[in-house]
């Protein structure tokens, strides 16, 4: 006859095998998340300091522009649900707060850009308080109005050179030297972006993000400071977009306001996201890289109208397939994989 004293340790365990097991799967699959974007990253900028071809370059500094846009609009229309075509406004106030201090001041851009970044958040705070008394399709009604009106302000404006817009000097010396500087200028906007929104998914702001999403008068009830939290948000995501807007300036040489204030920026962003997947730190990322490398594709092989309706067309055959963005489809795949 066993002795139960001598047979209790091994029982034991037995049961803290699979807990330790579940651990290790956790830690594992946190590391690989976390690897991937770092390799990404690596790869990235191992690409941007050994190539050589500048047009392929500049192409690589939009698409990484975008993915910093997607992400930065992630936070309040992603993960709060809260709809906004408002994101060229603060790209354009980042622009034209680093054109005027250089044109009036002299000062370097690459000084600016931190003054980009808080004019914008302001502008967003001011544009919030009382924007955000509109839920839903009212919101976003409002922000791609007072999109319009920034254009139109700005084309009045003489600080801004009004329709003549403003010129900017170089901030490097060669054209090639110039498109790296700001290829890892935009390379390092996305990467701060990417940890700005992995680190929200780990925190509890995130939870009440998303609480607010599905209920936001429930969330109010529970005590949670729907309006803080979501003015929070969005001016994370505009002192992105105005940091965007300042390597935008800054490279670009020549700014106004029919061209900055495009309406088809924050179309592109909105468009990056939900297809991406909104609601997740990675979604933008494919989002935004797939639809401006294959928009860019499109347009050098197809000019004209074609290539907006081929695209066009293409969206809305991903939007029949994923809903809910391709990483829906990635987490399809995943499943028949290990599906027994």
């Amino acid at each position: 006859m066993s002795n139960p004293t001598t047979r209790a340790p091994e029982r034991a365990g037995q049961l803290k095998t699979p807990a330790t097991d579940r651990g290790a799967t956790v830690i594992l699959r946190r590391g690989r998340n976390v690897a991937l974007p770092l390799v990404l990253l690596a790869a990235t900028g191992t690409w941007g300091a050994v190539t050589g071809d500048t047009a392929n370059l500049r192409i690589a500094g939009t698409v990484l522009m975008y993915v910093a846009l997607a992400e930065g609009w992630n936070l309040l229309g992603g993960y709060a649900g809260y709809l906004n075509f408002g994101t060229v406004i603060f790209v354009g106030v980042g622009a034209y707060t680093t054109a005027i201090l250089v044109t009036e001041t002299t000062m370097n851009a690459l000084l600016t850009i931190p003054l980009a970044a808080v004019g914008a958040a302001v502008v967003s705070v001011a544009i919030g308080i009382p924007g955000f008394r509109l839920r839903g399709d009212y919101f976003a009604v409002a922000t791609f109005v007072l999109t319009l009106a920034a254009r139109e302000l700005t084309n009045v404006l003489k600080v801004t050179g009004g329709s003549n817009g403003l010129s900017l000097p170089p901030v490097a010396g060669t054209l090639q030297a110039s498109t790296r500087l700001f290829f890892f200028l935009f390379l390092a906007l996305a990467a701060v972006s990417v940890a700005l929104c992995w680190i929200t998914e780990r925190t509890r702001w995130f939870s009440a993000l998303v609480a607010i999403r599905e209920d936001e008068d429930a969330a109010e009830v529970l005590g949670v400071p729907t309006l803080t939290l979501k003015v929070v948000a969005f001016a994370l995501g505009a002192a992105i977009a105005g940091i965007a807007g300042s390597l935008y300036a800054a490279q670009s040489l020549y700014i106004e306001p029919t061209g900055t204030f495009d309406f088809r920026i924050s179309l592109a962003v909105v468009v990056a996201v939900v297809l991406g997947g909104k609601g997740t730190w990675y979604g933008p990322l494919a989002g935004a890289a797939l639809t401006q490398l294959l928009a860019t594709q499109l347009f050098v092989r197809l000019q004209g109208v074609w290539d907006q309706v081929i695209f066009g067309a293409l969206l809305i055959v991903m939007a029949l397939l994923a809903p809910r963005g391709i990483t829906q489809l990635a987490s399809r795949a995943r499943g028949r994989r290990f599906q027994v």
